[in-house]
């Protein structure tokens, strides 16, 4: 699943407290009382209950109505509850409050990406890539790369996925896609060094059909038989029907 994993950060911007409800207060602060309310519905988000979560942001949006983080929030939340265009909304008021929102540019990358519109996402995750203090920025450069191949340019993808390496080169997505772009280009040695750094990566229960997929193509070129065998039987044993595995098939009665 694209971006598997990267929305558990979204939540590192805020400081731990614990879940509680709080007396109205006319004297408390609105600005202080909205951040408040905004980390006590991440923490409802984080267990799941939207519908406390949501309280807490509208209570923060009332309070605050400038308030980037809780639009950013308000946004996660309506995603999830599949109301996308009132997500789409509160993404856009938050960047449009907080224009080098780097989070919120990161979100809505993914949230943008999800709906195929992907020029919009590179957008995205090219502003929140550019932010060097932001801590996500590798996830930026590597939801960057995907998104240029969705439209065609190589080039630009490979330049962020080594960008995204470069930053952190723990990141199996990455070096897989770039495993993929040099096996395309017949570049062997390097679609396989890549190909193994994803395998150090990954575990062999995570390994995805086109992961197996690739593995076999590019195994079948450079002769290590063991590691070849190793992929086919996992691709045969975990995938059977799929579109990789059927195009495996279809290579062993075309003979190559």
């Amino acid at each position: 699943m694209i971006f598997r994993g990267l929305l558990v950060s979204l939540f590192l911007f805020l400081s731990a407290c614990s879940v509680q409800e709080f007396p109205n207060d006319p004297k408390i602060d609105v600005v202080a009382g909205a951040k408040d309310r905004v980390a006590i519905a991440a923490e409802y988000l984080q267990k799941g209950e939207n519908e406390r979560a949501q309280i807490h942001l509208k209570k923060a949006l009332e309070l605050d109505p400038k308030s980037a983080e809780a639009h950013n929030l308000m946004a996660i939340l309506l995603d999830r509850e599949s109301d996308l265009k009132a997500a789409d909304k509160h993404y856009r008021k938050a960047i449009s409050l907080q224009e080098n929102f780097s989070k919120a540019h990161h979100n809505y990358g993914i949230f943008l990406f999800r709906q195929e519109r992907y020029k919009d996402a590179a957008v995205n995750f090219e502003k929140a890539a550019g932010d060097i203090g932001y801590t996500l920025r590798a996830q930026s450069f590597e939801g960057l790369g995907r998104t240029a191949l969705k439209l065609g340019d190589t080039e630009r993808a490979e330049r962020a996925f080594q960008r995204a390496l470069r930053i952190d080169s723990s990141m199996a997505g990455a070096n897989l896609e770039m495993a993929d772009i040099n096996f395309q280009r017949q570049n062997m040695p390097a679609a396989q060094a890549y190909y193994k750094r994803y395998l150090k990566l990954t575990p062999d229960q995570s390994q995805t059909a086109r992961s197996l997929w690739l593995g076999i193509r590019i195994e079948r070129q450079l002769g290590d038989h063991n590691a070849l065998a190793s992929y086919e039987l996992a691709l045969q044993r975990l995938y059977p029907g799929s579109p990789e595995h059927k195009a495996y098939q279809a290579t062993l009665k075309s003979g190559r």
